[in-house]
């Protein structure tokens, strides 16, 4: 009986070209699918009215994805480190504020992240402005009109626009450097993530039916 076989891998490409991959055709397919199943589709939700929790909630999911790609390491057992990772390569800051950003990473994966995933929305501390400029605000606690050194953060509030952007400005120079092969690291620590996570070497999955019965509509 004949089956089902042709399928797509990512938007633009079929199974054949995973079939007998060279490095380009790996990064093609990797671009393809972050591109048009991630970072276009929340560009395309900033344009909608109510746009900016949907779209900063697909991208939340880049930073512990990118971590595994630019780390060659598996996130499992260590999602939360990995999505600081990711954000740190994203968002940079000085190391002076450190204690500050740990605060911000930890909130946004408590709070937005895991939020959306396990809740299906935001919680408490995370809010949405584009009133300013930055990609990221914080409200952080004072005493006398100075900051508590060691304090802890009151709440986020992020310009959707402009985090979707440091997003696709990240993605932009990786795939760029990936292409470039300049750097040694970064190629095998991509190419130690497609091994991890895209079971080239595995059993062909097909779809158990005949072309006719899986386009029938149960017919």
């Amino acid at each position: 009986m004949p089956y089902t076989t042709v399928h797509h891998i990512s938007p633009s490409h079929t199974h054949e070209k995973l079939e007998s991959p060279s490095y380009s055709d790996l990064v093609d397919v990797f671009e393809d699918r972050m591109r048009k199943w991630l970072l276009e589709p929340a560009l395309h939700l900033l344009t909608l009215e109510h746009g900016d929790a949907p779209a900063v909630s697909l991208v939340l999911g880049y930073f512990e994805g990118i971590e595994i790609y630019c780390s060659g390491k598996d996130s499992k057992g260590a999602s939360k480190e990995s999505f600081r990772r990711g954000f740190q390569r994203v968002f940079r800051t000085k190391p002076e504020n450190s204690h500050l950003y740990d605060e911000i990473v930890d909130s946004l994966y408590v709070q937005a992240r895991c939020g959306f995933v396990h809740d299906g929305l935001f919680r408490n501390r995370v809010f949405f402005s584009d009133a300013r400029p930055e990609a990221l605000n914080v409200t952080w606690p004072r005493k006398d009109g100075e900051f508590v050194k060691d304090g802890h953060l009151e709440s986020v509030v992020i310009n959707a626009a402009r985090f979707v952007d440091g997003v696709v400005v990240h993605f932009n120079s990786y795939i760029s450097d990936l292409r470039a092969e300049s750097d040694p690291d970064l190629k095998a620590n991509f190419l130690a993530a497609v091994e991890l996570k895209w079971g080239l070497n595995e059993p062909d999955r097909v779809i158990g039916m005949s072309e006719s019965e899986f386009f029938s509509n149960g017919a």
